[in-house]
């Protein structure tokens, strides 16, 4: 069988960084994605491109760049502000598009710099996996916090194939044009080769 390069992306590492005093060692994230990918990561190696949680120094970027123990993959860290980490994260993941795509619409907070920090992070994210790209590279994005991505990496001149899985539901209709920005999250998505969903109906 042909080797196939891959590189995963997801908001966060499927490995976080603990300090035990001067020195870094990486345990098993408790995030759902994470654990449910963990298996596979052991049987295939790549890149996966994702934030670590803290700014890493030299000594974590060292021990990111070698593949971790029982994986594969080698672990390429995004570093995000503290504004990145309020805005993308707190506010524009959690409070637009999570209680939107959940129907809890009332709970949305459509703030436009939240709009403007996610496409500047998923700006970031393209930019690590551009530096991750081989020649037949499989890129395999996950989740809503990195619609953006093959967009941006196409507009950075960089083609090929790009994948992405929805773990979350996808609203219908009536719910999804309350997004003021519906439209760039469609024709983001629309920029993968492959879009997957949980259960059939969020195809709709």
């Amino acid at each position: 069988m042909q080797h196939v390069p891959l590189i995963m992306a997801s908001n966060r590492l499927p490995f976080s960084p603990r300090r035990e005093g001067v020195e870094w060692r990486l345990v098993p994230s408790s995030g759902g994605l994470a654990t449910a990918l963990r298996s596979f990561c052991q049987r295939h190696t790549g890149v996966w491109v994702g934030w670590p949680g803290v700014r890493p120094d030299n000594k974590l970027k060292r021990l990111l760049s070698t593949p971790v123990e029982n994986s594969g993959f080698r672990l390429s860290p995004v570093t995000l502000t503290e504004d990145e980490k309020q805005k993308f994260y707190g506010g524009f993941s959690n409070e637009v598009i999570w209680p939107l795509f959940h129907d809890q619409t009332t709970r949305c907070r459509f703030d436009p710099a939240y709009w403007q920090v996610y496409r500047r992070v998923n700006d970031k994210f393209a930019e690590a996996i551009a530096a991750a790209l081989t020649p037949g590279s499989l890129v395999w994005v996950h989740d809503y916090h990195l619609m953006l991505t093959a967009q941006q990496l196409y507009v950075r001149g960089h083609a090929g194939r790009f994948a992405y899985f929805h773990h979350i539901p996808f609203p219908g209709p009536e719910t999804f044009e309350k997004l003021p920005w519906r439209r760039e999250i469609l024709e983001g998505l629309l920029e993968f080769e492959l879009v997957g969903f949980q259960a059939r109906r969020d195809r709709s």
